[in-house]
């Protein structure tokens, strides 16, 4: 009985690869969005870019909410789309 749960409450051996991914994908859609950004900085009228980077900051929101450690970066990509939006609301 108590090895069912010390199995249950124990780490997964193959979380840690689980996290690495994420970890690395993490760092991938930061690497992106930054990139996006310093675009939409040179160019603010650019659609492709704000569609883009919309969807980015989509990925990011879900990714981000997934992983516990990340989760506090949320709330900074919802006030970037606020951002967005209202850069997309100037050119329209």
């Amino acid at each position: 009985m108590f090895s069912l749960l010390k199995r249950f409450l124990s780490p997964d051996p193959t979380s840690g690869r689980h996290d690495n991914t994420n970890d690395n994908r993490i760092r991938e859609i930061e690497e992106e969005l930054a990139e996006l950004e310093s675009r939409l900085a040179q160019d603010p009228t650019h659609s492709e870019t704000q569609k883009t980077l919309m969807i980015k900051y989509n990925q990011a929101i879900q990714l981000l909410a997934s992983h516990p450690d990340y989760r506090d970066r949320v709330d900074t990509i919802f006030i970037q789309i606020d951002e967005l939006r209202n850069t997309i609301r100037k050119n329209i």
